[in-house]
């Protein structure tokens, strides 16, 4: 024999006086049991009969909203009754066999009707997935559903993100202008609709592409002939070695040559009036004891 189940919604009103045709009509008692939700704790009443397995639903039952109890015509829903009253808070009147919330005696009240952050954040999820999929057949959002923000590029919104690029290295400026440009293209799709082919909000340029820069001609070392003969006489390979050490000696005298140039006072003033107060300070009063000691 096929177990064939069903579900049915029941108005509370209604839940003894349906529990008492059940009774008359010979249909088994299975079960109560309760689940949280936001909107309250729904109710389940289970009975079978002939294969078939009948659910009257109670749903959403605030707190402090009395139920029945339908021990007087089934008994065996005692313990359920207690359990939805202590672990779920459902105010349930006249249980036969009533053990005053002392049949779990659980150390947090209502224990069930706690939701940790998780379960919380899971919740606000899947109300957000199921409204962004609410859409009519010709696709405006559904009623109760929030419309899909769209992007739009205000003056303000420029200028905000125009500030802040000019502070970003150029990769990263290029990665944010792409990403504008993708969301305005989104925008325009969603505005132009069947259009398609519809005006583009305007968005920030794009990226400057990287001029193509000409390797600057180097200047070459004056370099003895006679060591110049000696040298392309090695083989290739050393002679580079030789070379890139004759370039850098000539580096490092041109470099010093800047270091122990002096330069001449408007140059120093102008050096100078660079530095930050305190240490302006302290380099005029050094030069003041040079010139004194001179």
């Amino acid at each position: 024999m096929t177990l064939k189940t069903e579900f049915v919604d029941l108005p509370l009103e209604r839940l003894y006086s349906q529990v008492a045709i059940m009774k008359g009509d010979g249909w088994r008692f299975i079960q109560t049991h309760a689940v949280n939700t936001d909107d309250g704790v729904d109710l389940y009443y289970s009975f079978m009969k002939d294969g078939l397995a009948r659910n009257y639903r109670v749903k959403g039952v605030q707190k402090g909203t009395s139920v029945p109890s339908i021990t007087g015509l089934f008994l065996a829903a005692f313990v359920f009754e207690n359990e939805a009253r202590e672990l779920f808070g459902v105010d349930m009147r006249d249980i036969a066999i009533d053990f005053g919330g002392l049949m779990y005696a659980p150390a947090e009240r209502e224990p069930m009707t706690i939701m940790t952050p998780e379960q919380k954040a899971a919740r606000e999820k899947a109300r957000k997935a199921a409204e962004s999929k609410a859409v009519e057949p010709n696709g405006e959002p559904a009623s109760g559903a929030k419309p899909k923000r769209v992007f739009v590029m205000t003056p303000e919104r420029q200028a905000r993100i125009d500030a802040k690029l000019a502070t970003m290295s150029p990769d990263k400026v290029a990665k944010v202008k792409a990403a504008l440009e993708a969301r305005a293209a989104e925008a325009a799709g969603a505005g132009s609709g069947a259009e398609g082919d519809a005006e583009k909000p305007a968005v920030a340029d794009k990226a400057p592409a990287k001029a193509e820069q000409a390797p600057a001609e180097v200047e070459q070392p004056d370099v003895d002939p006679v060591l110049e003969a000696k040298i392309a006489a090695l083989d290739p390979e050393k002679a580079a070695k030789v070379r890139a050490a004759l370039g850098g000696e000539a580096e490092v005298e041109e470099k010093q040559e800047e270091e122990t140039a002096v330069p001449d006072d408007a140059q120093l003033s102008e050096k100078i009036a660079l530095m930050d107060p305190e240490k302006a300070a302290k380099v005029r009063a050094a030069l003041a004891a040079s010139k004194g000691g001179e």
